[in-house]
């Protein structure tokens, strides 16, 4: 028994001996200023390396579909995790517009839709998505852009006002003729 507890202790002690060498042998290479700038940037390194290794790609967001008799269910879906709110809000819209993964919800538009552009600013995002979201029928165009609006709302709580255009337009804007998209004009009987 004693055979063994001398061998630990030997072997701590010469652990213990290394390691105070090794110790004075880093304080003694860090002590040039280059070789110190050098160690700070590969702890950077490491750190930023390490947490982007073990970080949280995907996020779960709300989004919402119609059904069969044009009301609004959320469905959970996991999406990339998105840095700023443009880039959050166009990856939502372009995913409420591929549509639902629940055969009891419908699309909110046409297969064929895109997200345009994105643009956030004081509170206020601005989103256009392609012209053939025209082609739906007026009552799944609205229940459409209900969905859309919902479901941005729903994954960034602090956008005040959503202005969403299609092909460049607002629909249903008071005092915008639908077919033209040019002000009403008023026709006199004279």
């Amino acid at each position: 028994m004693n055979c063994i507890l001398d061998a630990l202790r030997r072997f701590l002690l010469n652990a213990w001996h290394v390691l105070a060498l090794a110790w004075d042998i880093a304080l003694r290479w860090l002590s040039v200023p280059l070789n110190l700038c050098l160690a700070l940037i590969g702890l950077v390194f490491v750190v930023s390396f390490s947490t982007w290794a073990i970080a949280d790609r995907f996020e779960s967001a709300l989004l919402y579909f119609p059904d069969a008799k044009g009301k609004l269910h959320g469905e959970v879906r996991e999406v990339p995790h998105s840095w700023g709110k443009e880039a959050r809000a166009g990856l939502i819209a372009s995913e409420v517009l591929l549509g639902p993964k629940s055969a009891d919800l419908a699309p909110s538009f046409p297969s064929e839709v895109r997200v345009e552009s994105v643009l956030y600013r004081k509170g206020r995002l601005f989103l256009d998505i392609s012209a053939s979201a025209a082609l739906a029928t007026p009552d799944s165009l609205k229940t459409g852009i209900k969905a859309m609006e919902r479901s941005i709302h729903a994954a960034l709580p602090g956008i005040w006002r959503i202005t969403l255009t299609i092909g460049g337009k607002e629909p249903y804007k008071v005092g915008l003729n639908a077919a033209e998209g040019g002000p009403r004009i008023k026709k006199t009987g004279k």
